[in-house]
């Protein structure tokens, strides 16, 4: 039975299970969701954890909803479907069946869901199924397409027809005010650490985990502080780097391949590669800081199956060691999913070498980041800290 028009319904009888699926076949990545409001007055969502706070739901316990996961992951054209499943209804008053396009809310954009041959169909464990097209040709990024709403003669679907901004669904649609595309998460305290999970597809572009360090420098108004502080007019130079470790092993040791990427770097790395192993590149160096969006290390996300894990670390190269004063922090950056933050923090340390934090990458295809901030003499210290196991000699810049 297909729902044609806005208000039109349907009486959903007693069921063990509810199939709610969102189709199509259009090169555009369409999330499933769903958001609610119970009969006491709690509200909240289903949506990919993907998304900041977002979660596949549970059907063993409330909400008694589930999301089979992430479909159409890079704007791939084909047979895409996600599912919500659904085992009770008794406790809503109100759940709404969505769909947030992705690849238009990121840009940002404004166009139609017409154009991408969208269909939501529900099912029931006896075979009825009914079908709600998204076929409007309002302009948005978010279609509220149905929603079952509680009656006197049991659970009701209703084509609801809704399109709209990011903005005015986060307002309007109950348990929605969260939701956030892209958003950003502070790794404030040691061991603090969030996992991310990067929407990538491999041969597309703009596959890349980007990880950023920035901190201030001398400036004409610090001029005398500074002066003090590091020694003339000398300004600090922070670097970058980045320890790597692979899941790829070597044939003499049959140990994982380890690296060091780095401005120091000589021989065969040098930076790293991007597009070849260790699929990790240090985009260069920034001597003193003044370039305003500081030093970049790009991870190609593609080939992250052959990455292990990775620690981001900063070392003082010229300037005297006083943390509290570079306001040093660390962004790390993927493709659908909040900006991480990892401030060094108001510390003094007199060590030239910080551990910033650990990046895993887990067989889910999830990306942890966890906070260290620890300090050490130099990498030889930091080395024998964290076992890495390499060898070091003496590196510069020149």
């Amino acid at each position: 039975m297909e729902l044609k028009q806005k208000g039109a319904n349907a009486q959903i009888g007693a069921f063990k299970q509810l199939k709610v699926s969102l189709i199509w076949t259009s090169a555009v990545d369409l999330d499933l969701m769903a958001f609610y409001k119970t009969k006491d007055g709690r509200t909240g969502g289903v949506y990919s954890d993907g998304y900041a706070g977002g979660s596949l739901g549970d059907l063993n316990a409330f909400p008694f909803i589930q999301l089979s996961g992430d479909e159409g992951v890079g704007a791939t054209g084909g047979d895409n479907q996600e599912d919500l499943r659904i085992t009770k209804l008794d406790d809503f008053e109100e759940l709404y069946i969505c769909a947030l396009n992705f690849t238009d809310a990121s840009n940002p954009q404004q166009k139609v869901f017409r154009d991408y041959d969208a269909r939501v169909e529900v099912v029931t464990d006896r075979g009825e199924s009914h079908t709600v097209n998204l076929d409007s040709a309002q302009a948005g990024c978010v279609a509220v397409i149905c929603k079952f709403k509680s009656g006197f003669m049991g659970a009701e679907l209703v084509n609801d027809s809704m399109v709209m901004d990011l903005d005015k669904f986060r307002k309007d649609l109950p348990g929605a005010s969260g939701l956030q595309v892209q958003s950003k998460v502070t790794l404030a305290q040691k061991g603090d650490s969030f996992a991310i999970k990067p929407k990538v597809v491999a041969g597309k572009g703009g596959n890349e985990l980007v990880i950023n360090l920035n901190w201030n420098t001398k400036t004409e108004e610090k001029k005398g502080f500074f002066a003090s502080l590091f020694g003339g007019d000398d300004e600090i130079d922070l670097d970058l780097g980045v320890f790597v470790e692979t899941n790829v092993a070597n044939p003499d040791t049959n140990e994982p391949f380890k690296f060091c990427v780095q401005p120091l770097n000589q021989g065969l790395l040098k930076q790293g590669r991007f597009e070849e192993f260790p699929w990790v590149y240090h985009l260069g160096d920034d001597r003193t800081g003044a370039v305003d969006a500081g030093e970049f290390v790009k991870v190609n996300l593609a080939e992250r199956s052959g990455l292990r894990r990775l620690m981001v670390f900063t070392y003082i190269y010229e300037g005297a060691a006083n943390w509290a004063q570079t306001d040093g922090v660390v962004t790390v950056n993927a493709p659908g999913c909040p900006e991480l933050i990892v401030e060094l923090g108001k510390v003094s340390d007199q060590r030239t070498f910080c551990a910033i934090c650990w990046i895993d990458f887990l067989a889910d295809g999830s990306v942890k980041v966890t906070k260290c901030a620890t300090f050490h003499d130099d990498h030889v210290d930091a080395d024998r800290t964290y076992g890495w196991g390499l060898k070091w000699v003496a590196g510069s810049k020149d």
